[in-house]
Order: structure tokens, then C-alpha cells, then sequence
């Protein structure tokens, strides 16, 4: 879709790691991906503080939501900022003092509705934040090497994904609801610290085409259809996943405590696949929407196995073999995506893949809540999202395998 150039003076053996910017986009990339997984414990623990349980649920909802809502929104401004290390200063800085007035309302039990409108500007106004993150990496990073660094891309989520509840659980020590909501805003001096320097500069160089100078819409390219709408079904199939875990382990007699742990686990074998999958790519003789579609299926049949699954064993295996097709796919959807659209829509289309990832746990969500019986519900989920993913790929593979 578009063409790239090695500055001047580049080595001809490509590096990923021994980069000077590589580490100070990792780190970025940590603090950027931290914040939404440590959402949940963290607003539940204010709302609970604030007005009981369902308040803090409903927090985590409307947090959850609004990010989903206005992600593309706040990417597509940064795409087409005249000014886009400056206006992510802004926002990163505006998102702290965000968060640490959210504690503060919460701390003196402030008015409900000045707590849950705050709650929402936290989420909306840092909503292109991670899909930045991806878009930097795709511009600094050897071409060469893109598909090893989107690997990493995938496994520095999946760390946040882990380490997030980890550190609000150790926060909950101090007994204060307040402190959890103020580690959230640190993490945007993170962004600001680590990330911010790296917008706007890179040493990859976008060739101008026509697509360079009149992107169009995101969802004009229908080649990106499947890098988009694969979002929506993982979001489902990892929701579906994570949410039966409680219920499921009593049924075969084991400790829903042990819902925490199989969550861990998904995320190491994530981590296991993702690594596998980085040092195989190169040699698929697959297109990479192929290899995706492929790859959901895997996780798939793996939410279709934990519907049938009747003992704590099973349950854990087929949670691990989930999570060694998840991360890979994630890394086959951000390549997908980035091969699909022009440069100048990359922040937008990445932050898209996590506003579609949350609709797809919004969709999952909804479903376990309507359809009777754990097995049901997952085999809907499952059949729903083959079918989305299916029917995508089929309706855009002319326009793919055109290129």
C-alpha cells in the first residue's frame, strides 16, 4: 500500500534490539499498554470506596466503553496533528491531571456524576495512546525486521495484561482506593517520558503516492477489513475466555481463585507462541490473512474445547493452548493492518484494533449475560466470531490477493 526507504547511512544488516530507540519504545510501549488492564481492580476499588460494588463495575464499564468509543477518534487526530509530539504532550499530561482529579473526587466522595464523567474524559481523551505506540514502532523499525518487533508489540500487551492487576493487587495494601487511581496516571508520564520524544521522528521515510496524499477513510481499504474485524472476534473469544473462569473451575471442583493464575497462564503460553511464531513467519508460504484466519481457528476451537471441558485439567490445557494462538494472531493482525492502510492512517487504524478488540468483549460480555449455561454461551461466542471473520476475509480476498 505504500512504499518505505532506509535513511541514508543505514547499516545493511538490520537491528531491532541494539537500537537507540528500541528500549525507550519499550518502555513507552509498557506504560502505554499497562493503564487499561490496570483499570478494572483500580476503579472497582474506588467505586466500592465511593458507593459500593455495582458503582465500581459500572465505573469500569463506562471507562471501558468510552475508550472503545473514541480510540480511532483520538488516533485519527494524531495522524492528522500538524503538531504530533506536541498534541501527545498535551494529552498525556492532560490525562494525569485527569486521573489524579479522579482520585481526588473519589478520596472525598464527590458528587456521582462529576465522578463518572471524569472517569469518562480519563478514557476518551487518551483513547489513540496505544494504537501510537504500534504506529512509532512501524516507523522506526527495519522493514525487515517489522514482523519480529510487531512479535514483541504483542508480547509487551500481553506483560501489561499480566503485570497490570499485579501491581494494583499490591497496591491495595495501603488500604487507600485513591493511590491505585493515581499509579494510573503515572503511567501517562511514562508515555510522555519514553514514547513522546519518538513521535514524529523515525528513520523510516514515507514515500509520497496518491494514497499518501489523500488517505480517504480507514475503512475505505478494504484489504484492512480483516485486520479490523479479526479485533472484534479475538475480543470476544479472549472475553469469553477470561469471564467463564470463575463459574467453570467450580463446576469441575476447583478454586475460582485459581481463575488469576489460568489467566497468567494464558498470557506466558501467549508469550511462548508469539515467540515460536517470530522465528517461523518467514518461512510460512501464507499470505498473512490466511495465516491469520488459520490462527483463529486455533483459538477458537480452543473456546469450543473450554465449553466441553469437565475437569480442572482440561480446563487449564485448553486455556494455555488458547493463549499460544492469541498472541501470535494479535501480531498477524497488527502486520495485516499495517501492510493494508498508508502511513498517515496507521495511528488511527492501530487505535481502531483496540477500539474493535473492546467491542468484541462488549459483544462476548453481552452474550454470556443472555444465554443460558456456560457451554452455550461459548460455543455463541465462538460460532459468531468465526462467522465475522469469515465472511470479512471472504468479501475482501479479491482486493487482497489483487496486490
Amino acid at each position: 500500500m505504500h512504499a518505505t526507504s532506509l535513511t541514508v547511512g543505514s547499516d545493511s544488516k538490520p537491528k531491532l534490539f541494539t537500537t537507540p530507540w528500541w528500549w525507550r519504545w519499550a518502555l513507552g510501549t509498557c506504560f502505554a499498554r499497562i493503564t487499561e488492564p490496570m483499570a478494572t481492580l483500580a476503579l472497582i476499588s474506588l467505586g466500592t470506596f465511593v458507593s459500593g460494588y455495582s458503582y465500581g463495575a459500572f465505573l469500569v464499564s463506562v471507562y471501558a466503553f468510552t475508550g472503545a468509543l473514541t480510540a480511532t477518534t483520538s488516533g485519527k487526530l494524531i495522524d492528522r496533528a500538524a503538531r504530533p509530539r506536541r498534541l501527545v504532550m498535551i494529552m498525556t499530561s492532560s490525562s494525569f491531571v485527569l486521573h489524579v482529579a479522579l482520585a481526588a473526587f473519589g478520596t472525598f466522595r464527590l458528587s456521582l456524576i462529576l465522578i463518572t464523567v471524569t472517569t469518562a474524559l480519563c478514557a476518551a481523551l487518551p483513547g489513540g495512546i496505544p494504537g501510537l505506540s504500534r504506529s512509532v514502532l512501524v516507523k522506526y523499525a527495519d522493514p525487515r525486521l517489522r514482523n519480529l518487533a510487531f512479535s514483541w508489540d504483542s508480547i509487551m500487551t500481553e506483560a501489561g495484561w499480566i503485570l497490570g492487576p499485579v501491581v494494583i493487587a499490591g497496591l491495595t495494601l495501603f488500604g487507600l482506593p485513591w493511590v491505585e487511581v493515581a499509579a494510573m496516571a503515572v503511567t501517562f508520564l511514562g508515555v510522555q517520558l519514553f514514547l513522546g520524544p519518538l513521535v514524529g521522528k523515525g528513520r523510516i521515510e514515507t514515500l509520497p503516492d496518491a494514497a499518501e496524499t489523500a488517505p480517504g477513510s480507514l475503512w475505505s481499504y478494504r484489504t484492512a477489513w480483516p485486520g479490523l474485524i479479526d479485533s472484534v472476534s479475538v475480543g470476544m473469544a479472549v472475553t469469553g475466555i477470561v469471564s467463564v473462569l470463575p463459574v467453570l473451575l467450580p463446576e469441575t471442583g476447583a478454586s475460582p481463585a485459581w481463575s488469576g493464575i489460568l489467566v497468567s497462564l494464558l498470557a506466558g503460553t501467549g508469550i511462548a507462541g508469539t515467540l515460536c511464531y517470530g522465528k517461523a513467519v518467514g518461512r510460512i508460504p501464507l499470505h498473512i490473512t490466511v495465516q491469520s484466519l488459520l490462527t483463529l481457528v486455533g483459538v477458537l476451537t480452543s473456546v469450543v474445547a473450554l465449553a466441553f471441558s469437565d475437569s480442572a485439567l482440561s480446563v487449564a490445557v485448553w486455556v494455555g493452548v488458547s493463549g499460544f494462538f492469541i498472541t501470535p494472531f494479535n501480531t498477524q493482525r497488527s502486520i495485516s493492518l499495517e501492510a493494508s492502510i498508508p502511513a498517515s492512517l496507521h495511528t488511527q487504524g492501530f487505535s481502531a484494533q483496540f477500539a474493535l478488540f473492546g467491542l468484541g468483549s462488549a459483544i462476548s460480555a453481552g452474550m454470556l449475560a443472555l444465554i443460558s449455561g456456560i457451554t452455550a454461551a461459548l460455543l455463541a461466542i465462538a460460532g459468531f466470531a468465526l462467522l465475522i471473520s469469515a465472511v470479512t476475509h471472504a468479501t475482501a480476498r479479491k482486493e487482497i490477493f489483487r496486490k
